[in-house]
């Protein structure tokens, strides 16, 4: 029961990952290679994904921040 009304986890939202595979792949693609433009576009959607699941963590975190619970039923609302 203790976890039904714990708080959500929080996402480990990290864009040093993807911000270096984007200077990587710029870096690639100024030596002229044409590999950097995907590493890059790589990293770019890396970086959408991650700020996609913090964003939506966020959201979870404001849904439970403003849901109540019921002492006499122990149901939430």
């Amino acid at each position: 029961m203790k976890a039904r009304y714990a708080p959500p986890e929080a996402a480990g939202a990290s864009y040093w990952v993807a911000l270096a595979a984007v200077v990587a792949g710029v870096a690639l693609l100024v030596s002229g290679a044409l590999l950097g433009l995907l590493v890059a576009a790589a990293g770019a959607g890396w970086g959408a994904l991650v700020h996609r699941r913090a964003a939506a963590a966020g959201e979870r975190l404001a849904d439970w921040e403003s849901s109540r619970v019921c002492l006499a039923c122990t149901g939430t609302f």
